[in-house]
């Protein structure tokens, strides 16, 4: 469980957050992180986010790895509305779980192009026994319906001589623990408006998802007409209100291992008319 003091950090991140995206969010438009579209308020003090996508955090441009070591590349980015996180090798996208093999999406139209809230996504890509075949270019995409925005890595093996091939194998041969790969962070929405947040897992067999308020796992979030569960995970919360502040944790589950995941939501006051 997440202990109080890490929920305090938190609390204290997205508040600082939230303050900093009134200067941020007025910067010029000539910031390469965003679009330039964005809508002026003439109240002091109120502001609406550029929509658009940048990304926070990117894996090193160039990362070794001794061969058959495991290796997790993690990239972050904030947007407006919601950026969603993809990999790709070489140009090609990589498949992380069920939903994403098949092509399928659960995500539903809660009207973000309309609403002033920013969100932080987090991605990662779990690279088990590095061989030869996993060298090249991994590029993290972030990306929402007004942009995309990627960095780069060149991934090599070492020179250095590794003798863990056979343990590597074995272990895998068992299937893989849960891990969550792409979830929501930090989300600032305003009052009245529904909010997703993203809780992405993959396993082998793959993972049972559920979702807890804060981190009290007796307080299991279940479909109701406040909260759904859609069927990749995600989590849509509706009509938002200031009763929903607070941490949100997603935990998925098989009979490999656990993982889990802490979003903090922040219900935005609304503008005044």
């Amino acid at each position: 469980m997440y202990p109080i003091t890490t929920q305090i950090i938190v609390m204290l991140f997205v508040v600082h957050f939230a303050l900093s995206r009134q200067v941020e969010f007025k910067k010029a438009e000539s910031d390469p992180g965003f679009t330039a579209k964005e809508r002026s308020n003439s109240k002091e003090g109120h502001y609406v986010p550029k929509l658009g996508v940048r990304l926070q955090k990117t894996p090193a441009s160039f990362l070794s790895v001794v061969p058959f070591d495991s290796v997790t590349l993690e990239c972050e980015a904030e947007g407006n509305p919601s950026p969603t996180i993809y990999w790709l090798k070489n140009g090609r996208r990589i498949h992380q779980g069920t939903w994403e093999e098949s092509g399928l999406s659960q995500e539903i139209n809660i009207n973000e192009m309309v609403t002033r809230g920013v969100s932080r996504t987090r991605s990662r890509l779990y690279l088990d026994c590095v061989s030869a075949k996993d060298e090249g270019i991994f590029s993290c995409i972030a990306e929402n319906p007004y942009q995309r925005v990627s960095g780069k890595t060149n991934l090599k093996l070492s020179e250095e001589r590794e003798t863990r091939n056979a343990i590597c194998v074995a272990k895998k041969s068992f299937g893989t623990p849960a891990r969550i790969h792409m979830w929501t962070r930090t989300r600032i929405e305003t009052q009245g408006n529904d909010i997703q947040l993203f809780c992405r897992a993959s396993g082998n067999p793959q993972p049972k998802i559920n979702w807890i308020r804060g981190d009290d796992e007796n307080k299991i979030i279940k479909n109701s007409e406040k909260y759904k569960i859609l069927e990749n995970g995600d989590l849509v919360i509706r009509n938002l209100s200031w009763g929903d502040l607070g941490g949100y944790t997603c935990v998925a589950k098989n009979v490999n291992g656990a993982a889990k995941t802490f979003t903090f939501v922040y219900p935005a006051m609304p503008e005044e008319k």
